[in-house]
């Protein structure tokens, strides 16, 4: 009787904690796996750790030190440095390897073999690094509430500005997981590495001077100009992001999937929306084509970069509608041909612009410099110059991107070593000698040599 008692006793019901013990099968497998493995990283710990103990003995300081005017301004100053160096600096350079590391030791291919899509794959990297992020964000919850104590806070703004911190933070990590999957160490390590230590300078001289506080009475949004600003930075910063993540689908994608179509009408779309918000706050006509330019910019460089080859299948769903379908297609077909047309239009559509202010300044009696037009044509021909040598060694190259991108920043660096030996020698036949590289070309045209 008892051993019946025994095996009829129900199981005991479980605890409401035992869901939390892992990650939940709904998740995206490759999501999960990223999380396992950054969350253990040696980097993301002393991350962590490192920003709580800090920021912890910020707080005790500056509780002591309560009554001195001015204590809640540096609290403010320091959550904000090392989240941003936290988040802009470090979070990012860890998606430097994400997508290479598993090319260059073939893990990929047993990706790609099962039912994850190229999509889904950089998803979960991008994912994984953004929801570490994303904890050091909340992790900063308290500190803040203990910052509000000290009074002089504005909440809105300090609120909206860590949003916004964590915002680019994203994109910047899409960048990175984006170009990781390039072969060419240009793209993939030193680009982001550069732009690392850009906002490594950038957030040091933000936080350790008056513009912390200018910048913070902006975001109370008050200003119209900022508040294009804002909006044009963070429409231009997502599409980036995009841009670049798309570039990562597409370098592990199969030859016969097309993602460079959709990229283009995205570049077209975020043109149109820039171009909006400079007609609703009246801006300048001179800046209205260097803005839409550097909209542009990713969308040309990406045309200008593609494989030299198409495949029919991509061709299909174009030429299926007919005659406007290929009309279509000679912009938006994924090859190098029809990259050079798109190029060609969204130059076209940054001169027409130009022309249009230029038209506009002069019948209101307005002036307008016509050294914006020379400016402009120049920098259309530093980005034109690389495509224009790829031609003759387009069926020697397989990562013509690469090789693009390393032509570009060659020029620019060669432009860097003859105006330090103009400045130097304090003549100019170093100039004159390189004038037909359009980067010295601009160099003469900005001003600075008569």
């Amino acid at each position: 009787m008892s051993e019946s008692a025994i095996i009829s006793t129900p199981p005991l019901p479980k605890s409401a904690t035992d869901h939390l013990t892992d990650f939940s099968d709904r998740l995206p497998p490759m999501l999960v796996k990223e999380l396992r493995q950054g969350l253990r990283a040696r980097t993301f710990v002393a991350v962590f750790l490192g920003l709580q103990l800090f920021l912890a003995l910020v707080m005790l300081f500056a509780t002591t030190a309560s009554g001195v005017n001015g204590a809640g301004g540096v609290v403010s100053r320091i959550i904000f440095l090392f989240f941003m160096l936290a988040v802009l600096v470090v979070q990012p350079l860890r998606g430097i390897n994400a997508l290479y590391g598993e090319i260059k030791s073939s893990t990929i291919d047993l990706m790609v073999l099962t039912r994850l899509s190229a999509r889904r794959i950089v998803f979960g990297k991008w994912a994984a690094i953004v929801g570490q992020t994303l904890l050091l964000f909340v992790s900063i919850a308290p500190y803040l509430i203990l910052r509000y104590f000290f009074g002089g806070m504005n909440l809105f703004a300090e609120m909206l500005a860590l949003s916004s911190v964590l915002i680019l933070s994203i994109c910047l990590t899409g960048l990175s997981v984006g170009v990781s999957a390039n072969r060419a160490i240009l793209i993939r390590g030193l680009l982001p590495l550069a732009v690392a230590v850009f906002f490594l300078f950038s957030t040091f001289g933000l936080c350790t001077n008056s513009s912390f506080e200018y910048l913070l009475r902006e975001f109370t949004m008050q200003d119209e100009e900022f508040v294009a600003v804002f909006f044009s930075l963070l429409i231009g910063s997502l599409y980036i992001a995009w841009t670049a993540f798309g570039l990562g689908v597409s370098a592990i994608a199969p030859a016969a999937e097309n993602h460079s179509s959709l990229n283009r009408v995205i570049t077209l779309i975020v043109m149109a929306l820039i171009g909006l918000i400079l007609y609703l706050v009246d801006a300048d006509w001179e800046a209205v084509p260097f803005a839409i330019g550097a909209a542009a910019l990713p969308g040309i460089i990406l045309a200008f970069g593609e494989k030299n080859f198409l495949m029919p299948r991509i061709t299909e769903p174009f030429v299926r509608r007919g005659f406007i379908g290929r009309m279509l297609g000679l912009l938006f077909y994924p090859c190098w041909s029809a990259g050079v047309f798109y190029a060609t239009l969204l130059i076209g559509i940054i001169y027409g612009l130009g022309a249009l202010g230029y038209y506009h300044e002069n019948t209101l009696g307005n002036y307008y410099d016509p050294d914006v037009s020379v400016v402009l044509t120049s920098l259309i021909g530093c980005l034109i110059f690389p495509a224009a040598v790829l031609v003759f060694f387009q069926k020697k190259i397989t990562n013509h991107l690469g090789m693009y991108i390393g032509i570009l920043a060659g020029s620019f660096a060669l432009m860097a070593a003859m105006f330090a030996i103009a400045e130097s020698t304090s003549s100019q036949v170093s100039l004159w000698t390189f004038c037909w590289l359009p980067p010295v070309n601009l160099c003469m045209q900005g001003g600075r040599f008569d």
